[in-house]
């Protein structure tokens, strides 16, 4: 049975914009596909641990060789790639939190990169689409005043590119703290714009990113504090 892995981290609730892009994403997909099951893992509620030293060599340790509590993380770590690697499709909704990738998404790329089994290499992503929703707390598309502070944005898409993925695309949510942040009164409009042009683009993303004869991918993100 195909399935849908969503892959949410805002720890923002209701009020988060990732998450309204990816609530706009999903109706919008369930619509055109009822019978694919969504399988959601929520980093904020219950983040994946980052790699510790024994995790990370037990990789390069014989199976036999391993202690009980080293098999058990690189176990976890096999478990985390098979998910991603049988999914139909990937949705990942984040913050961007100062101008970078929250902590628990980055402990989940580091958990699934595993050289010479899920790598730039493998490319076991080819042939998935990748959608990245973004939503950003100011503005860092072009022609804004500082595009290149957003480290997010070509970070996670570098990422599922080396991992085989070639239609990546990335849709984006700006200005989430006006109204929110002092000094950013004036920017609402611009948000409440921003919102309304990124949620239709989800929509229509989410209606032809999937198909019943192939597999793709799907993620969704969120920008400087933006929640």
């Amino acid at each position: 049975m195909p399935y849908v892995l969503h892959l949410s981290v805002s720890p923002s609730g209701d009020n988060s914009y990732s998450r309204k892009l990816s609530k706009a994403f999903f109706e919008s997909f369930s619509a055109e596909h009822p019978s694919v099951e969504i399988k959601t893992r929520d980093l904020a509620a219950e983040p994946i641990p980052h790699l510790d030293g024994e995790a990370i060599f037990a990789g390069y340790t014989p199976a036999d060789q391993r202690s009980p509590s080293a098999a058990a993380k690189h176990q976890f770590r096999l478990d985390l790639i098979d998910e991603i690697s049988k999914a139909a499709a990937i949705v990942v909704d984040t913050p961007m939190w100062n101008w970078n990738t929250p902590s628990v998404l980055k402990a989940y790329i580091d958990q699934i990169i595993i050289p010479g089994l899920f790598d730039t290499n493998s490319k076991t992503l080819a042939g998935k689409p990748v959608t990245l929703l973004v939503a950003c707390g100011g503005a860092y598309g072009e022609g804004s005043w500082h595009p290149e502070w957003d480290h997010l944005s070509p970070y996670l898409t570098l990422i599922f590119k080396n991992l085989g993925a070639t239609d990546v695309e990335l849709i984006r949510t700006e200005y989430t703290l006006a109204g929110v942040v002092p000094g950013m009164e004036g920017l609402v409009g611009k948000k409440e714009e921003s919102l309304v042009a990124a949620t239709a683009a989800a929509t229509q993303r989410a209606k032809k990113v999937y198909s019943d004869n192939s597999a793709g991918s799907i993620v969704n993100c969120f920008g400087l504090c933006g929640m």
